[in-house]
């Protein structure tokens, strides 16, 4: 089955397989971020090839590149998560499975399944679209 999104570089409409994490664009060779499928936990990692930021779903061993087409061995699953402070916005990191993360440039306390809740609720907002 088959999505489709707008190119992050032309705004050419873009056909992908559904699942897929990032699109290349024929015309225009920009990589377009593929918005995740609902409940899946996403990771991420620097590609060893061409250096571009790579998007996967958690719990894989490999990742491949749709840039340079190289094959990266994905971390274990034990690594770090990212979120956005709840106050300043500032991206945190913390150990993935962590309840919360209090951020140490305003000390807010950020509370992780609640955002995430709220960040699915506005996936969902924006799929339906």
């Amino acid at each position: 089955m088959q999505s489709q999104l707008q190119c992050s570089g032309c705004r050419n409409i873009l056909l992908y397989p559904r699942g897929a994490t990032n699109v290349c664009c024929a015309l225009c060779n920009t990589i377009t971020f593929a918005p995740p499928p609902l409940g899946v936990e996403m990771a991420h990692l620097v590609c060893l090839g061409c250096r571009t930021l790579l998007m996967y779903s958690r719990g894989a061993t490999s990742v491949r590149c749709s840039c340079c087409h190289t094959t990266n061995p994905a971390p274990a699953s034990s690594q770090v998560a990212h979120i956005n402070c709840g106050n300043c916005r500032t991206t945190l990191m913390y150990p993935y499975g962590a309840p919360s993360v209090k951020c140490a440039i305003c000390q807010y306390v950020t509370n992780v399944s609640k955002l995430r809740k709220k960040q699915e609720s506005q996936r969902k907002e924006f799929c339906t679209i």
